[in-house]
C-alpha cells in the first residue's frame, strides 16, 4: 500500500501557507502567527519540498503566488476551514454531552417526581439538558446496565450485584377505586380486609407493582387471585373506571390526579411500600453533570415526598 503523501506535511505548514499567501508578506505572516520570521521560512521551505512545486514567488518588496500556489490555495483553504468546522463540532457535541443527564425512570416518576426537581435544577444549572425515557423496571436496570441511561430511578427488579441501588423514595400501596364507590365513599380507616368481597385487578407477574403483594399471606384472596390481570396500569385503569373492579397501586403511580372519576385511599393492615432506588452502574462512574443532578435529587427527597398529601411518599427508604 502506498504512502500517503501528505504524511509528512502539518498542520503548521498549511496554515503558514495560507498566511503568507493572504499576507503578500513573510513578515507580516510571521506577525500574524506570532512566530519568529526564520522559522516561518523553513517551515515553508519544508512543505513546498514535500509539495514538490514551487508554491510562492519572493522578490525583495513582495511574495506572491505562482500557478500552483493559485490552485493550491483555495485546496487548503477549504481544508482548514473543513477542519476548523469538524472540531467546532465536536467541541459543541462535548460540551453537550458534558451538560446532558440521561435518566431511565419508572412512569410514575417520569411524570410525577422528575419534572418539578427539573425545573428546580435548571434554576442553578441553565446549561444542563436532563433526558428521560420511561420504562418497567426490568428495563430501566437494563438501561443503566447497556449505558443507555447514566442512572435509573425504580424499585428493584433483578438485585444485579454489578448495580447499587441507594434509596430515594417509597410511596404506600392503597385502593384504586371509582369515586362513587362505596369503598371510596367510607370515612373510616380501609385495610386491605375491606377488599375481600370484591372483584380485584392484579398487575401481570412480569411487573414490579404485583411483586409488592406477592408472597404476603394476610392479603384476601381476591388480591392474590385476581379476577382481572393487566400488563399495563391504563387497562388496569380502563377496567376499574368501567366499575368492573377495583385494584392497588403504589400513590405515585395512582392515576387519580389525571383521573377525576378515580380515587386513591391508603391501605393498611398491612402497610405496603414501594421502595425506589437510584440505580447506578459500577462499570464506570457517573459522569459529573449526572452525579451533580442525583446528588440534587438526594437532597431534595424531603422537599419532593411533601408534595404529596397524608404521608403517602416517604424520603429516603430504610436500606434494602
Amino acid at each position: 500500500m502506498s504512502r500517503p503523501v501528505s504524511r509528512n506535511v502539518t498542520l503548521k505548514q498549511l496554515r503558514a501557507f495560507v498566511q503568507v499567501a493572504k499576507c503578500g508578506s513573510f513578515s507580516k505572516a510571521a506577525d500574524e502567527l506570532a512566530i519568529s520570521q526564520p522559522a516561518l521560512t523553513l517551515s515553508i521551505q519544508q512543505f513546498e519540498e514535500h509539495v514538490e512545486a514551487a508554491l510562492l514567488q519572493r522578490t525583495t518588496r513582495s511574495v506572491s503566488l505562482t500557478a500552483q500556489g493559485k490552485e493550491f490555495l483555495h485546496k487548503a483553504e477549504a481544508i482548514l476551514s473543513d477542519l476548523d468546522d469538524a472540531i467546532l463540532s465536536a467541541r459543541t457535541s462535548a460540551r453537550k454531552q458534558r451538560n446532558r443527564v440521561r435518566i431511565a425512570a419508572l412512569p410514575s416518576v417520569a411524570i410525577r417526581v422528575l419534572p418539578q426537581a427539573i425545573r428546580d435544577y435548571a434554576t442553578v444549572n441553565p446549561d444542563v439538558s436532563v433526558q428521560i425515557q420511561d420504562d418497567n423496571g426490568r428495563g430501566v436496570e437494563t438501561q443503566v446496565l447497556n449505558g443507555v441511561a447514566d442512572f435509573g430511578i425504580a424499585n428493584m427488579w433483578s438485585g444485579n450485584p454489578v448495580l447499587t441501588y441507594t434509596p430515594f423514595l417509597r410511596d404506600h400501596v392503597g385502593l384504586i377505586c371509582r369515586a362513587d364507590h362505596p369503598l371510596a365513599r367510607r370515612k373510616d380507616r380501609l385495610t386491605w380486609a375491606c377488599l375481600g368481597d370484591q372483584s380485584f385487578v392484579g398487575m401481570a407477574d412480569d411487573t414490579g407493582i404485583s411483586r409488592l403483594t406477592d408472597g404476603v399471606r394476610s392479603l384476601p384472596v381476591s388480591v392474590s387471585e385476581p379476577d382481572y390481570t393487566v400488563l399495563t396500569i391504563a387497562a388496569l385503569v380502563g377496567i376499574v373506571e368501567q366499575g368492573r373492579a377495583v385494584s392497588a397501586l403504589p400513590a405515585l403511580a395512582s392515576p387519580d390526579y389525571l383521573n377525576p372519576s378515580l380515587v386513591y385511599r391508603r391501605l393498611s393492615e398491612p402497610d405496603l411500600y414501594r421502595d425506589l432506588c437510584m440505580i447506578t452502574s459500577g462499570k464506570q462512574p457517573l459522569p459529573t453533570a449526572a452525579q451533580e443532578f442525583l446528588t440534587f435529587l438526594q437532597s431534595r427527597s424531603n422537599k419532593m415526598s411533601s408534595m404529596f398529601p397524608n404521608n403517602t411518599v416517604q424520603a429516603n427508604a430504610d436500606n434494602l
